[in-house]
C-alpha cells in the first residue's frame, strides 16, 4: 500500500481527500502545517506527499526544497489557487512532479498522483539497478587470485576515489571495461552515470556527434539540439574504449575538453562546462603511436595519469579454473539450467589451453559447453576449442641458453624448455618430464615460469 502525506491547513480538505485517497486504497497521513508535516516525514518513508502552495501555515515552496533535500525519492504534488498557476509552474521546476489548481475535479488529483507515483516507481527501480550494476561490478565479484590481478585490484581500491584519468592497457578479452566499472563503482560518482563508448565501432561524424552533441541545423537531420555524452555524464564517468582509434580532429577536440573541463556542441560557438571524469582502454602501444605520429603526445600525457596494464589470461593462470567455475554458473543460470561442475578432465583441458582470445574466449566457450550439455558435470569433450582460436604450430627456435650455475637453474631451464616444446600442455609436459600436473603446476609457480609465443 503506497503511503501519502496531505499537508494542508483547511481541515475539511484534509478529510475528504483522505476518505477520497483511502478509498482508492492508499494509505493516508495529514499535517496542518509545516513543522508537522517534516515531523511525520522524519524516520518514514512516503511514497508522495500533496501539499498546498500558498496556505497559510505551510510554505510549499519551502517545504518542496526540504523534500527535494533530504527525500529525494518522495514525490511531491503541489496544491494552488487557480490565479497562482505561475507560482506552481515554478515548483514544478524546483522539483514538483505535478499541480492541481483548486478547485479540481477528483478524477483530476486521482491522475496526477498516478503519474506522481510511477515517478517514484521509476526511481527505485533505477536505483535498485544500479545497486546491481554497482555489486556486478564491483572489486569483490573480478576474480582475482593471481598476484597480478591482486595488485591491480589494490590499485583500484587506491586510485578509484581520486578524480583522476586512467589508462587501462590490455589485450582484447580482459575485461578492460569490467576494471573501468568496477572504478566507477568505487568513487564518489557512483550515484551519477557511467557512459562507454567504443571508439573504433563508430563511424567519426556520429562519435563526434556522441561525444560533444550538436546544435539543431547543423547537419541536414539535425532536427534539435542533442546533449553529447560529456555533457551527459557531467558528475559521472565516460569510457573512451579503444581511444587509440580516435582521429586526430576528434584527439584535438577531447584534449580541449579535459583542459578547459567544458565542451563545444557542434554547431556552437558557447561551451558548457562539464565535470566527468575521464577513463580509457586500449589494446594498443599508445606511446609507440605518440613516436610513430599516430597519436597526439599531450593526450597521452593527459590520460596516462595512471595505468593499469591487464595481464593477458595465459599469464594469470590462478584465475583459470576460478573463472571457469563462476562462469560455469552464470550460464546456467542465464539458460535456466541446473547447477553443471567442472570434472577433472574438464579443468585439465582448460588448463591446457593457452587462451588467446582471454577472458572473453574462455567464457564463450564455456556458455556453449553449457548450453550443449546434457549431464551434471561437464567432461573435457563437451570443452570445444574453436580451431581458429587455437595457438598456431609453430617453429621451435629457442637460442642456446646459458649454463645453469646451480641444480635449481638447471631444473628450471629444463622445465621451461618442455613446457615450450609442448606448447605449455601441462598433461604432455608432466607426462614427457615423468611428474604428476600438481607436481608440475607448483614448480611452475615456484620457479615463476611464463607461457611463451612460439615464433613461427
Amino acid at each position: 500500500m503506497e503511503k501519502i502525506l496531505i499537508a494542508d491547513d483547511e481541515i475539511a480538505l484534509r478529510q475528504s481527500l483522505t476518505i477520497l485517497l483511502a478509498r482508492h486504497g492508499y494509505a493516508i497521513e495529514t499535517a496542518s502545517s509545516e513543522s508537522e508535516a517534516l515531523t511525520i516525514l522524519d524516520g518514514n518513508n512516503f511514497d508522495l506527499v500533496i501539499a498546498d502552495l500558498s496556505a497559510k501555515e505551510i510554505n510549499g515552496r519551502e517545504l518542496l526544497r526540504k523534500i527535494r533535500g533530504k527525500y529525494p525519492e518522495t514525490a511531491v504534488i503541489m496544491m494552488t489557487a487557480f490565479n497562482s498557476i505561475g507560482r506552481a509552474v515554478e515548483a514544478i521546476k524546483a522539483g514538483a512532479i505535478d499541480y492541481v489548481a483548486k478547485p479540481f475535479k477528483n478524477e483530476q488529483l486521482l491522475v496526477a498522483i498516478e503519474k506522481a507515483l510511477e515517478w517514484r516507481r521509476l526511481v527505485s527501480e533505477v536505483k535498485y539497478l544500479r545497486s546491481a550494476v554497482r555489486k556486478d561490478f564491483s572489486e569483490k565479484n573480478i576474480i582475482a587470485q593471481s598476484p597480478q590481478m591482486q595488485a591491480i585490484l589494490d590499485l583500484i581500491r587506491r586510485i578509484a576515489p581520486q578524480d583522476l584519468t586512467v589508462l587501462i592497457n590490455g589485450e582484447s578479452g580482459t575485461g578492460k571495461e569490467m576494471i573501468a566499472k568496477a572504478i566507477h563503482n568505487l568513487s564518489n560518482r557512483r550515484d551519477n552515470r557511467f557512459f562507454a563508448i567504443n571508439c573504433a565501432a563508430t563511424p567519426e561524424q556520429f562519435l563526434e556527434s556522441e561525444l560533444f552533441g550538436h546544435v539543431k541545423g547543423v547537419y541536414a537531420d539535425a532536427r534539435c539540439h542533442k546533449k553529447g555524452l560529456f555533457e551527459k555524464a557531467s558528475g559521472g564517468t565516460i569510457l573512451l574504449d579503444e581511444i587509440g582509434k580516435l582521429s586526430p580532429r576528434i584527439q584535438a577536440k577531447l584534449m580541449r575538453i579535459l583542459e578547459e573541463k567544458a565542451v563545444r556542441p557542434i554547431g556552437s560557438n558557447e561551451a558548457v562546462d562539464t565535470d566527468t571524469r575521464v577513463l580509457a582502454t586500449t589494446n594498443c602501444d599508445l606511446l609507440e603511436m605518440v613516436k610513430m605520429g599516430a597519436f597526439r603526445e599531450d593526450l597521452f600525457y593527459k590520460l596516462d595519469v595512471i595505468r593499469i596494464q591487464l595481464p593477458p589470461l595465459c599469464e594469470r593462470r590462478e584465475d583459470l579454473i576460478p573463472l571457469a567455475e563462476n562462469f560455469v554458473q552464470e550460464c546456467c543460470h542465464e539458460l535456466g539450467k541446473p547447477e553443471i561442475s567442472l570434472s577433472a578432465s574438464a579443468v585439465n583441458s582448460i588448463l591446457d589451453h593457452n587462451w588467446p582470445g582471454n577472458v572473453r574466449e574462455l567464457k564463450n566457450t564455456l556458455k556453449r559447453a553449457v548450453a550443449l550439455s546434457t549431464g551434471q558435470s561437464l567432461e573435457s569433450g563437451d570443452i570445444f576449442i574453436m580451431p581458429s582460436m587455437k595457438t598456431k604450430p609453430g617453429k621451435l627456435e629457442l637460442k642456446r641458453p646459458p649454463e645453469p650455475n646451480t641444480l635449481e637453474e638447471g631444473q628450471k631451464e629444463h622445465i621451461r624448455r618442455a613446457l615450450v616444446a609442448n606448447n605449455w600442455n601441462y598433461s604432455k609436459t608432466s607426462k614427457l618430464l615423468g611428474i604428476g600436473r600438481t607436481t608440475l603446476w607448483r614448480k611452475v609457480k615456484k620457479y615463476n615460469l611464463r607461457s611463451e609465443v612460439l615464433s613461427s
